[in-house]
């Protein structure tokens, strides 16, 4: 989908399996992480778009990712995803950042949708920079020669 990088963080086999299932259905060869030490070493060397990040994992949890994407990566937009389904770590996440959240089990249209915003977003920043780009290049006279005549 629009080449972007999807890792997908967590340590629970069975509810990445289904994620990366989903992913893959969509187009999107996710970059898989089980701890924290895990993704910093992809976020080190991996262009990443968007993460989907289990509420805890080994060596951390979602707000260590939420604070090394912040510090390191901001344009990383990470997604809590959570077998439990907690309200108050879904406010909680979303406050510190968090660009949205999933329970388990994960629909494939939640999932699809996410990666549709994330692929509009980053879309229209590409183009903002295209256009800014252009604009930078076009000479200060352009216009006024254009319609001296």
């Amino acid at each position: 989908m629009n080449g972007i990088q999807v890792l997908v963080a967590g340590s629970d086999v069975e509810s990445g399996a289904i994620l990366e299932d989903i992913l893959l259905g969509c187009g999107v060869n996710p970059l898989i992480a089980s701890s924290l030490e895990e993704v910093r070493i992809v976020l080190l060397y991996r262009p990443v778009h968007l993460i989907f990040c289990e509420d805890r994992l080994p060596g951390g949890d979602l707000y260590d990712i939420l604070r090394l994407t912040q510090a390191t990566h901001p344009e990383v937009l990470v997604v809590l995803t959570s077998l439990l389904g907690a309200w108050e770590e879904y406010l909680e996440a979303m406050q510190l950042g968090a660009f949205d959240f999933i329970a388990s089990p994960y629909r494939t249209e939640d999932v699809v949708s996410i990666v549709d915003n994330v692929c509009r977003e980053r879309n229209a920043k590409d183009s903002g920079l295209l256009l800014r780009s252009y604009r930078n290049a076009a000479k200060p006279n352009d216009g006024a020669r254009r319609y001296a005549s």
